[in-house]
């Protein structure tokens, strides 16, 4: 496409008429050389534009920087002329220019030739920064698309005697780096560093952070205690000992998978990020115990991975928790950090089993042997990406080669959550954070412990099932759309993708595919890199179904699964994906027996609850924004069986309503639904 510009010149009078894709601002003649414009503006698109050159005589037009995304088709003319510029596409890179130097005679005139681009950013986490008295890096959270080279830093020192004590601003992997010099001062001193840039259109972007350095403290007589003294033997609430911890650092500030956020209280369909923008995991120089510790305000953590520091505990406040046992230190200032230096040698975790975690590793850097992602199907986080502002944290379960299972918690800001690669369905390690979380979307309680990774190298798990210590006897991972027009009983919309196997509800062992009976149900497991208009979904990611309570009986009915084990030595495995619509059955038992008759002995497995599913209109904090997976690992006795009979039964009536996670019942009409299944035992 181009675009031409037409210059009119009457005796006395000039007119300018602007194309609709460029930008056209005063020109300027004499009596031997006139332009039509002075500066020329372009979208990002490749595109062609006409400048018009008016001269007595001859005249030559020539760029006055070379450059390889503007060419000239022409380098003279004589009299009434037009010069056309050709660009390239500028699409992702911030916008640019390049001078055009025209001649005639003894004139010269000099156009701008402008082309737009990304819109530059400079956004700066936080506004205030918190410095040790003596000293070292400090860092923020910036988001920018402008390389630092090209940025104008500038720095304000409020006193004027307290000057350059911060310098060498950098900007590495997202965050903003500086350094601030040794306080000798006898006051807080304050500084502000500012970065700007200005692009090539004329526009300057520019943002700010203030640093305060605090004076030293006197840390004279403070003692330094073991984390075993600080977790069992200090007294709960006001710290008034005069004592310090000494550890290395696990957490790092700004980094958007540290902590579980809450909803806002102000409004539960927002999150408060404050939580995780506080949080600091400091482990024993051993690595074998560790403390959350929760900084008074986001300026506060200075705190970066695998730093080695000293920290005053006098005047902050120490909670005990049980079940499991572990503290937390919460308000914490920067002056009280008696000590900071970076470790420049690797932090090494340490390796566990997870039957072998206990509440001493709790806050620690671990890594997870032998594990493998439950449902390896989608991506870190799949949930219904409408709710991305409502909800804060997905758990992606894991299990372990010895059949035990945790979750691995990712916070919706964690950039490669879902980026349109595949989760990997092979084992390997898991590294990461520790910690014991309750997340009311997903039950509450979802285990002892959780495991928060900082890095997606930390996920380090082969990509294919072959890789992998699990092979899959039987799995369902979708509604089968083929079968369901002419259902048989070998291929329906219920018949397994991988092996052999049967699955119904109990009221509903025939081949009916309808409303009424077993229908398609959707699931949120998408590699989308974007939420786009289905927000993840697949119609027939799944199977839902009504009819759980059996009012003749009083009982609940079930999900019926029909597997043979013969030749399997060693102990199989469930794994479950799903949730329920509000009203429909929430507590779950798992059995399993040798027969399925009258006599047949059921033994329990364990319990689950499904979750209620999101209501736009009304979202409670307790319903989940997509599914929630379990695993149960079966005894020995389950393998070798010509028949294996798993019953995913309603354990009672209890269901949630509109306004709460409980009072409600489980009715006729209430739909539960599973959208995947599989077994799995150990090559």
């Amino acid at each position: 496409m181009k675009h031409f510009n037409k210059f009119l010149l009457a005796a006395g009078a000039a007119a300018i008429l602007i194309a609709g894709c460029r930008k056209k601002e005063d020109y300027h003649f004499t009596t031997e050389l006139a332009v039509d414009t002075r500066i020329v503006r372009l979208n990002a698109l490749p595109d062609t534009t006409q400048i018009i050159v008016y001269a007595e005589g001859t005249w030559t037009v020539e760029p006055l920087e070379k450059t390889d995304w503007m060419t000239l088709q022409q380098s003279s003319g004589e009299g009434k002329g037009s010069i056309y510029a050709e660009v390239t596409s500028n699409e992702g890179n911030l916008p640019r220019a390049v001078k055009i130097l025209v001649r005639a005679g003894g004139k010269s005139d000099t156009i701008s030739l402008q082309q737009r681009g990304l819109t530059p950013q400079i956004a700066i986490a936080d506004t205030t920064l918190q410095s040790i008295a003596n000293g070292g890096s400090i860092k923020s959270v910036i988001t920018t698309n402008v390389p630092l080279e090209k940025m104008t830093v500038s720095y304000r020192f409020d006193d004027p005697e307290q000057q350059n004590w911060i310098s060498n601003a950098s900007i590495q992997n997202g965050y903003l780096f500086m350094k601030a010099d040794t306080s000798r001062a006898a006051a807080m001193r304050s500084g502000l560093l500012t970065l700007s840039y200005l692009d090539a259109l004329g526009t300057t972007t520019r943002d700010s952070v203030r640093i305060h350095q605090h004076p030293g403290i006197d840390f004279t007589g403070a003692v330094m205690k073991d984390f075993t003294y600080i977790k069992q033997a200090l007294a709960a609430g006001t710290i008034d000992e005069n004592i310090y911890v000494e550890g290395i650092v696990i957490s790092d500030k700004g980094h958007p998978n540290i902590a579980k956020n809450l909803n806002a209280t102000s409004n539960k369909h927002t999150v408060d990020k404050s939580e995780n923008a506080v949080a600091v995991y400091v482990q024993s120089m051993d690595g074998t115990m560790g403390l959350y510790i929760k900084t008074q305000t986001p300026g506060d953590n200075i705190f970066s991975f695998n730093d080695h520091v000293k920290i005053w505990l006098k005047g902050a406040t120490l909670a005990r928790l049980t079940n499991p046992d572990r503290v937390t230190v919460s308000g914490i200032v920067a002056p009280q950090v008696m000590q900071k230096e970076s470790n420049t040698a690797t932090l090494q975790p340490r390796e566990k089993y997870i039957g072998d975690l206990t509440d001493n590793d709790l806050y620690t850097y671990v890594k997870l042997r032998d594990v493998e992602i439950s449902v390896p199907w989608g991506a870190f986080t799949n949930i219904n990406e409408g709710y991305t502002a409502r909800m804060d944290c997905f758990p992606t379960h894991i299990r372990d080669i010895r059949g035990n299972g945790m979750y691995l918690l990712t916070n919706l800001d964690v950039p490669y959550r879902r980026d349109g690669n595949a989760l990997p369905q092979g084992s390997g390690t898991i590294a990461g954070i520790l910690v014991s979380e309750t997340m009311d979307r997903y039950g509450g309680n979802i285990g002892k412990y959780a495991i928060r990774h900082l890095r997606r190298e930390d996920i380090a798990l082969q990509q294919s099932r072959e890789n992998g210590f699990s092979n899959v006897l039987v799995e369902w991972g979708r509604f089968r759309n083929e079968f369901a027009a002419t259902p048989t009983a070998t291929q329906n919309p219920l018949t397994p993708e991988t092996g052999s196997g049967r699955f119904y509800q109990s009221p509903k062992a025939g081949l009916n595919f309808t409303s009424s009976g077993i229908s398609a149900a959707t699931d949120f497991n998408a590699l989308l890199q974007e939420p786009t208009t289905n927000k993840g979904a697949v119609g027939n990611g799944g199977w839902a179904t009504k009819n759980w309570w059996n009012a003749t009986e009083n009982r609940g009915e079930y999900w019926m699964i029909e597997v043979s084990t013969a030749g399997i030595s060693t102990p199989v495995s469930l794994q479950l994906d799903g949730n329920s619509d509000i009203g429909g059955p929430r507590n779950f038992t798992v059995e399993w027996a040798s027969t399925n008759d009258a006599a047949s002995t059921w033994n329990t497995v364990g319990t689950f609850t499904f979750q209620d599913v999101v209501n736009w209109s009304n979202t409670l904090l307790t319903q989940v924004a997509g599914t929630k997976v379990v695993n149960f690992q079966f005894p020995q006795a389950a393998s070798g069986l010509e028949t294996l009979y798993i019953r995913i039964r309603v354990t009672n009536k209890t269901a949630g309503t509109s306004t709460a996670v409980s009072g409600g019942s489980v009715g006729a009409n209430s739909v539960s639904r599973i959208v995947h299944a599989s077994i799995k035992y150990n090559k």
